[in-house]
């Protein structure tokens, strides 16, 4: 739940935020946002005036075959066999038979593959195919897990020990850029020659790009892919510490790199032993307030202000020498600009595809809460959750794995765990505390040569090598799968699934990082989605939907009317496909055989509390502009359900991902929310021509709707509150969180004050721009501009 608050506070920090709350901030709110938005590394919104002005108009229309394949990155598949899982234990026991069946290729794709009880079972599960002659290859999340990165490496060494072979790569590795820039972050000014403070920028940089202009990654220039190895050492701990959460890591690669004496710097003789611990974590609060993610930056610098405040003697000193670290004279290319907003791109896939042949995606992750029921292993969330599993025909699933092939070879995004280790190793991050042991031993040498040789040496003795950290994954490995087996297996029931027609015919989509029409080695990174260019833009899902909602007003008729049903974790559309489901209930066309239904979780069961307050004034807005059914005859019925927390069971999410648009079933792993639709990369199987699968999910999904206390209908509530009285609810729920993780007592009154007014400026944005957004009153040309500013504000959430 922290890191949500961090997004949230992040949020608070962008440009459009900030100018559409100008007239209700304080003076010193104000004066603060103002000095946020000099940081030169990371513009917030750095293309969104010139993606409005080039954002061209795309006329949708209904989903035909011809249509599909133009978005599908297969044809129509056959299926032998196939069916839908609603259940935990059933989609879990599938993956293992899948995996425990395959003869010759595993191929798979998660955002988080976790090493808790259930996924150590996957894990020796993988890592047994790959003994007895499988090839299997597993991408998952840079981001998300590479603290796991020995775990990887355990089940690589272990898997690459028999006849077949395992291979683990991350995606969206930090890029050139990035990389560059660590290497100049921790470098000093005297490793670069400059004999002045105005010239070490200057100097630093052309030190950079000399040690980068050589560099080939498997024989190609890594200036061509955007990518890079390059560790000074230096570089590579603060990269560990970005991507290892690390505050102390990140502080230590900075001082250890520029030679900072932070006990000089800070005066420290001088200082309490809280003040010695707030200048301890300085270093992280001056990066995160320049070039963290966005989520993270609003926190920075509130922690700067309160640290400034409380400290500010011993603080002026730390604070120079670090903005002397940083490039703050630079001016950064539009494509560097781009890989510090992105660094957060995930790919959010989930995938298992075996032989070629056998495949199952859907919504959950690898992880006790989507791989069991409620039961004392889980320490958060039982997530509901939907996917499918099918047995393809022919070579149909060739396509898929070709489709894979092109994500797992796309180098600039994608590393290998030996790459990783090269430019971002994790022995210090494990060993923090061995590290810590050897600079105290060695206090007595001045920086330099004798004192790094003997904190090196010393570090050597005392720190667990990777082979020993190898052997301590294993052996949690054997313990977590053992522990699944004897203290949940038994309790695993069966349950039914829902089975898919064989005269089903299956279209696998994906939002890509990539234009897939594109040769592989012509591929390019593509960088969000524009408004109105979603398939040019990779986003392939989202084009469907479009395409779907589009079309099916006409398909409806008295006789055969036709239901949307938008059954997804999170409701939190981009504004194009806000302003697309307004378009079925603001009367102008003819959808009066139509019927909407999203149920989504609420606030009391949602696992991203910001999601859903920020969906609360969007949803708000569509409500007031669209009237949802305003009396007229011709508009779709709209009805908006939210999930209530079951009796004595308040950590129970819903996670799915399912739309169905009249007899077209949609699986997959991107949410209903701005982030899945225009950001990462996902994939979803759609389901056509599966006519008794269609009418088991209506059915049941009816029984969810009749089932007692289980979901609340909530049209009334967002047509008849006043936006007041939800916005006092909304700060109620800000501080409620606030509080109960403690995060109250880090703010005084005004800081509180000037949080509540950027929160709510947030509120605002959220509502005025779905305003514009599907105002249809406004030329379409203000509506473009209104939904991309929206889209980029909130894509990253």
């Amino acid at each position: 739940m922290i890191h949500q608050l961090n997004y949230l506070a992040g949020l608070l920090s962008s440009d459009s935020v900030v100018a559409a709350m100008q007239p209700a901030m304080s003076r010193l709110a104000l004066k603060l946002c103002e000095e946020m938005m000099t940081n030169k590394m990371i513009p917030t919104l750095v293309l969104a005036g010139l993606l409005t002005g080039c954002a061209t108009t795309v006329t949708h229309t209904s989903l035909t075959d011809s249509t599909l394949l133009a978005q599908a990155s297969s044809g129509a598949l056959a299926i032998s066999d196939g069916a839908v899982i609603t259940d935990n234990d059933a989609s879990f026991l599938s993956k293992i038979r899948l995996v425990e069946e395959a003869k010759s290729s595993l191929d798979l794709t998660y955002y988080i593959y976790a090493d808790d009880q259930s996924s150590a079972v996957l894990s020796e599960a993988l890592i047994a195919a790959a003994r007895r002659g499988v090839k299997v290859r597993l991408l998952t999340d840079y981001q998300t897990n590479y603290k796991r990165l020995d775990m990887f490496t355990a089940m690589e060494r272990r898997g690459n020990s028999g006849k077949g072979s395992l291979a683990v790569r991350f995606y969206n590795r930090p890029t050139r850029n990035i990389v560059k820039d660590a290497v100049y972050m921790t470098m000093g000014c005297g490793q670069a020659g400059a004999a002045t403070k105005e010239a070490c920028s200057a100097d630093k940089m052309a030190a950079v790009e000399k040690l980068f202009a050589d560099e080939q990654i498997e024989g190609v220039p890594a200036a061509t892919i955007n990518a890079s190895n390059v560790n000074t050492g230096p570089s590579g701990l603060l990269l560990s510490g970005l991507y290892g959460r690390n505050a102390n890591l990140m502080t230590l690669a900075i001082q250890q790199g520029q030679n900072i004496d932070p006990k000089a710097a800070g005066q420290a003789g001088k200082a309490t032993p809280e003040q010695k611990e707030s200048l301890k974590k300085l270093g992280k609060l001056y990066w995160q307030s320049r070039t963290a993610p966005v989520f993270q930056r609003v926190q920075a610098n509130l922690g700067l202000l309160m640290a400034e405040q409380l400290y500010s003697s011993q603080i002026v000193p730390v604070k120079n020498e670090l903005f002397s670290a940083l490039p703050i004279d630079r001016k950064f290319s539009a494509e560097e600009k781009l890989d510090w907003d992105h660094i957060t791109d995930f790919t959010h896939q989930k995938l298992l595809l075996a032989d070629s042949s056998r495949v199952q995606l859907g919504g959950r992750n690898v992880e006790n809460s989507y791989h069991m029921h409620p039961n004392p292993l889980i320490e958060k969330y039982v997530f509901m959750d939907t996917d499918l599993v099918a047995t393809l025909t022919g070579d149909g699933g060739k396509v898929i794995a070709d489709a894979f092939d092109g994500l797992w070879n796309f180098k600039r995004m994608v590393a290998t765990l030996d790459e990783i280790r090269t430019h971002a190793p994790d022995d210090v991050l494990w060993n923090l505390e061995a590290y810590t042991t050897a600079e105290n031993a060695c206090t007595k040498l001045k920086p330099g040569a004798k004192h790094d040789a003997c904190v090196n040496g010393k570090f050597k003795l005392a720190a667990m090598s990777l082979d020993q950290r190898v052997e301590a994954a294993t052996q949690r490995m054997a313990q977590n799968a053992k522990a699944y087996k004897t203290a949940y297996a038994g309790t695993v029931q069966s349950s039914q699934h829902l089975a898919v027609d064989t005269s089903a015919r299956l279209y696998y989509l994906e939002n890509l990082p990539f234009d897939k029409r594109l040769p592989p080695a012509s591929r390019v990174r593509l960088y969000g989605a524009q408004a109105g260019q979603e398939g040019d833009s990779g986003k392939h899902i989202t084009e469907i939907w479009l395409q779907a909602l589009s079309g099916i007003c006409s398909k409806a008729t008295v006789d055969q009317p036709q239901m949307v049903i938008l059954h997804s974790a999170y409701f939190f559309p981009p504004a194009n496909l806000a302003s697309s489901l307004a378009a079925l209930v603001d009367g102008k066309q003819d959808c009066s055989h139509v019927t909407v239904r999203v149920i989504t979780n609420s606030l009391a069961t949602t696992d991203l509390t910001p999601v859903n307050l920020l969906a609360r004034h969007a949803i708000k807005a569509f409500a007031e502009v669209t009237g949802l059914q305003h009396g007229t005859s011709r508009a779709a019925r709209f009805e908006y359900y939210e999930y209530q927390p079951p009796v004595g069971n308040h950590n129970l999410s819903l996670h799915s991902k399912v739309s169905l648009f009249g007899d077209q079933l949609i699986v997959g792993s991107a949410n209903a929310d701005v982030r899945s639709y225009m950001m990462d990369t996902n994939n979803a199987m759609l389901v056509n021509n599966a006519p008794k699968l269609v009418a088991a999910y209506r059915s049941f999904v009816d029984n969810i709707l009749a089932t007692p206390g289980r979901v609340k209908r909530e049209n009334s509530y967002f047509v008849s509150t006043p936006r007041s009285t939800m916005i006092q609810e909304d700060l109620e729920s800000l501080h409620a969180t606030l509080k109960k993780y403690h995060m109250d007592k880090r703010l005084d009154a005004e800081q509180m004050k000037t949080l509540d007014s950027r929160f709510l400026g947030l509120l605002d944005a959220a509502y005025n721009l779905t305003r514009a957004a599907i105002d249809p009153n406004a030329s379409e040309a203000a509506r473009r501009d209104a939904q991309q500013k929206f889209n980029d504000l909130f894509q990253p959430i």
